[in-house]
């Protein structure tokens, strides 16, 4: 394995992205040059999770959007760059300069429509586990190097010709980042803490029907406290939701703890913390099961789910339709997690997250990223 190569990484979307790359990049700064190209916005998350990982040696590489564009965007508001207009801008010094591009979403097409003859190598790593149809997209095909974290994820592809030519399953390296961080519980009396983290997309997320509902069902609870962590896109997106419709009593309610984006969500403290997970289509009850514990899951929809692949982590716990379910669920799950859903949580992990003795899911991407530029460059 020889290394010594160029890499980019390509870091343009919420901080929710970062874990899922951080330590891959680390691995690979042992022995190669990493870029993480970003805008020049706030990156302070970043740069911490960096110090924090020990990844000195990685480059932060701060790229601006043009001077118009990042006029238009301070008027509307976006804290992000929009990624077609930074990609213009860019793409030649990128693709003249990098061996290979590390990818976490389907923004590549801008540098492989401008690719042409260029030896670049475009590699991609999933923001998240496997889980509803959005990671199963055609757009997989066009990279070069794909890696998975785990079975599950390559017989789903398989099945449906979405394989690459070039994978490799190397484990879920978010994992990996988060392994080792401390952090302070939210709540530190006796109650049973139910994390609620529903999606952020409207024909999929119970927040949209019931949000409202459940944060008033647990400010009424003696028995539970809540964590009211969504996915940060439902409150952080443009065109997402206003924090104006919850109403400023559930934030004062002692049992009830709302993040709508900070780190603390997106590094899995409140995923450790929680007893009971309460959600709908987000893949982080997968984060949630690699230890496992009771589930409800909310089908506000009425989807016919259960030979449906979109809707495989409604497998872990019960399936609920309503509010007026969710007291006897919560109830219950203990008892119905132990004699029915703890076995099928655990095969689950085993499908999803490859896992291999004496070296982790990023050592293992990085490798493989090494392995194939060794071969293809």
């Amino acid at each position: 394995m020889k290394g010594n190569y160029k890499i980019a990484i390509i870091f343009l979307d919420e901080i929710h992205h970062i874990y899922h790359f951080i330590t891959t990049a680390i691995e690979l700064s042992k022995t190669n040059e990493v870029h993480i190209l970003t805008h020049t916005g706030d990156t302070r998350f970043l740069s911490e999770a960096l110090a924090e990982l020990n990844g000195d040696k990685v480059i932060v590489e701060k790229l601006p959007t043009a001077p118009f564009r990042a006029f238009t965007d301070k008027l509307k508001g976006r804290k992000l760059p929009r990624k077609g207009f930074w990609i213009k801008k860019h793409q030649e010094y990128i693709l003249d300069n990098f061996d290979a591009i590390l990818f976490t979403d389907y923004f590549h097409h801008y540098f492989l429509k401008a690719r042409k003859h260029r030896p670049i190598k475009f590699i991609y790593v999933e923001h998240g586990t496997a889980g509803r149809a959005y990671s199963y997209q055609k757009d997989v095909l066009d990279f070069d190097l794909h890696l998975l974290s785990g079975e599950s994820e390559y017989r789903s592809l398989k099945k449906m010709n979405l394989l690459n030519t070039n994978f490799k399953i190397t484990g879920y390296c978010k994992l990996d980042a988060v392994r080792d961080l401390n952090t302070k519980a939210v709540f530190s009396n006796h109650k049973t803490t139910v994390l609620y983290n529903p999606h952020f997309s409207p024909p999929f997320s119970s927040w949209h029907f019931l949000g409202l509902e459940i944060l008033e069902f647990f400010s009424n609870s003696e028995k539970y406290n809540l964590i009211f962590a969504p996915h940060i896109n439902l409150f952080n997106k443009v065109g997402g939701d206003d924090i104006s419709v919850i109403p400023k009593i559930y934030f004062k309610s002692p049992n009830i703890h709302i993040d709508l984006g900070s780190e603390k969500s997106v590094n899995m403290a409140y995923v450790k913390e929680a007893d009971i997970y309460l959600g709908d289509v987000s893949s982080q009850v997968f984060e949630f099961i690699t230890t496992p514990r009771p589930c409800v899951f909310l089908n506000t929809d009425n989807v016919e789910y259960k030979n449906d692949i979109n809707y495989r982590f409604w497998k872990c716990g019960d399936v609920i339709n309503t509010i007026g379910e969710l007291d006897d669920a919560l109830r219950t799950s203990s008892q119905k997690f132990q004699e029915k859903y703890k076995a099928i949580q655990e095969a689950i992990t085993e499908e999803n997250y490859y896992r291999e003795e004496g070296s982790t899911a990023s050592q293992r991407s990085a490798v493989a990223i090494i392995e194939y530029l060794d071969k293809n460059l």
